[in-house]
C-alpha cells in the first residue's frame, strides 16, 4: 500500500534527483514541520526547442527542460506565478498562475505544438481511492491532431476512444487500476492501427501511481517528434 508518509518521500526523493533548477531557489533538505508544497513540471511541447521556467519573474532553471522531460521541485506553500519561456530566449510560451497549497501535490503539464500553441494542464492532487491490490494509471493524449486512441497495457484495453486534449476539464485527473507487473504500453486508432508504443517493458508496482503520455507531433516518422508513449512514475 503506498501511504501518505511514502508518497511524501518519494516525490521529495524526486525532487533531490532533479537536475537544472537555481540552487538559490531550492530547499532540498525542508526541516519535516516545515509546510511546503510539491510541484512536478512536465514539458510535452512538441518541438525541437526546449523550455525554461520561471518563478514570480526569476529563472528557476539552469538547463533546458527538453521536449519529453520532467522535473520537479519543492516550494514554501503561496500563490505564484509560473511562466514557460522558449529555452534562452525572452518568448513566452504558456504562463500559469495558482495557489499552490500546504503538503499539496501538482502537476503541471505544458502540451501542444508549433501550430497548436502551447498550453498548461495543472493537476492538484488527491490521491484519493486508491487502488492497494493493483498499479494506478491515467493516461493523457497529449499529440495534436492525433486520432481518438486506445490504451492497452499487457494486451488489456485500459482507456478507449482518447481524443486530444480531452483532459481539460479534469474528468481523467483520476487514476484507474491496472494490472502490476512488467508490460509493454501500446496507443491504437479505432482500426487497431498502432500509433505509439513504449518499446520497453513498464514495471508497473502494486499501489503505485503513474502517468501515461501520448506525446509527439503526428506523421512524424523519425526524429524525437515522433509519436511515441511516455512514463512518469509517483512512485
Amino acid at each position: 500500500m503506498v501511504t501518505k508518509k511514502s508518497r511524501l518521500w518519494t516525490l521529495a526523493a524526486l525532487t533531490v534527483a532533479v537536475t537544472g533548477f537555481s540552487s538559490c531557489l531550492k530547499n532540498s533538505n525542508p526541516e519535516p514541520q516545515k509546510p511546503v508544497t510539491y510541484v512536478a513540471f512536465v514539458n510535452s511541447l512538441a518541438t525541437t526547442f526546449g523550455a525554461d521556467i520561471f518563478l514570480d519573474g526569476t529563472k528557476i532553471t539552469t538547463k533546458e527542460i527538453k521536449f519529453g522531460e520532467a522535473a520537479g521541485q519543492v516550494f514554501n506553500p503561496k500563490s505564484y506565478k509560473f511562466d514557460f519561456k522558449k529555452y534562452g530566449a525572452d518568448s513566452m510560451l504558456a504562463t500559469v498562475t495558482a495557489l499552490f497549497d500546504t503538503s499539496r501535490y501538482n502537476t503541471i503539464i505544458l502540451y501542444g505544438d508549433k501550430t497548436d500553441g502551447a498550453h498548461i494542464h495543472r493537476i492538484r492532487e488527491s490521491w484519493s481511492n486508491p487502488a492497494t491490490d493493483k498499479a494506478n494509471v491515467r493516461f493523457f493524449n497529449l499529440m495534436p491532431g492525433s486520432p481518438a486512441v486506445d490504451l492497452f497495457i499487457g494486451g488489456t484495453k485500459v482507456f478507449s476512444s482518447r481524443q486530444y486534449e480531452d483532459f481539460e476539464t479534469g474528468q481523467y485527473d483520476t487514476f484507474t487500476p491496472a494490472a502490476e507487473g512488467s508490460h509493454v504500453v501500446v496507443a491504437k486508432d479505432a482500426a487497431g492501427t498502432e500509433i505509439a508504443i513504449d518499446n520497453n517493458s513498464v514495471t508497473l508496482a502494486r499501489g503505485g501511481f503513474y502517468n501515461i503520455y501520448l506525446q509527439g507531433v503526428t506523421g512524424t516518422t523519425t526524429g524525437d517528434l515522433k509519436p511515441r508513449i511516455r512514463i512518469m512514475a509517483y512512485q
